[in-house]
């Protein structure tokens, strides 16, 4: 099916964050986007009708309602950060897991640790601390990468994220505009746990914390 030139830039429009905060904010040349738009992406198409998509996406009213909910969510987000966190990648599956973690740790408390389950394995996520105590709960095949100086940034925001569409890649497109890479993600409505290199902490928590104050 082919795409009229309305669904083609709104298509591309809703990929990029940051143009749609230029609209948003109407600090963005419509000429000069259009032309930017028929060169990137090679439409073949007359560059006021480029225009007249780009101004129909700017004042449609789902357009806005979405960003007016989007900000609502992260406003005022508590946002919390810790360091020197590992990374452990093994081949394992969850319930063998469980059964190595209930005969080994016994009573011992590591409020610390996170699991993220795959089809293939799981993923521990752990203080730096007590990084030895789980590498010795596997063997050298079992465990494929262990990944050191991480920091994990707690995001909490609205409870109505869960119902909310777009939430997700909007935290995470904030990050890639500060070219920041998210090493892991783990989501618990209304938290949000994501993980970079400590030397990206700074970055990646002032690009956050502008985001919980734009609303």
């Amino acid at each position: 099916m082919t795409l009229s030139v309305n669904q083609q830039v709104w298509k591309i429009l809703q990929s990029d964050l940051a143009i749609q905060k230029d609209l948003a904010r109407k600090t963005i040349n419509m000429r000069a986007l259009a032309k930017y738009l028929i060169k990137k992406y090679e439409l073949r198409t007359s560059l006021d009708s480029i225009i007249s998509a780009i101004r129909r996406y700017q004042i449609d009213e789902t357009f806005e309602e979405e960003e007016t909910a989007l900000l609502h969510i992260f406003k005022d987000a508590m946002i919390a950060t810790k360091n020197n966190i590992s990374v452990i990648t093994t081949n394992i599956s969850p319930g063998e897991f469980h059964r190595r973690f209930c005969k080994t740790t016994g009573h011992h408390n590591h409020h610390g640790m996170r699991m993220v389950t795959g089809t293939k394995g799981i993923k521990l996520i752990v203080d730096q601390h007590d990084l030895e105590e789980f590498k010795g709960m596997f063997t050298k095949d079992e465990i494929e990468i262990i990944e050191h100086d991480l920091s994990e940034i707690s995001v909490i925001v609205n409870e109505k994220a869960a119902h909310t569409k777009g939430v997700i890649g909007r935290l995470t497109s904030e990050l890639a505009l500060s070219n920041i890479n998210i090493h892991e993600l783990i989501v618990c409505m209304p938290e949000f746990l994501v993980y970079v290199k400590h030397k990206d902490l700074v970055k990646a928590h002032d690009s956050l914390l502008k985001l919980s104050k734009e609303a």
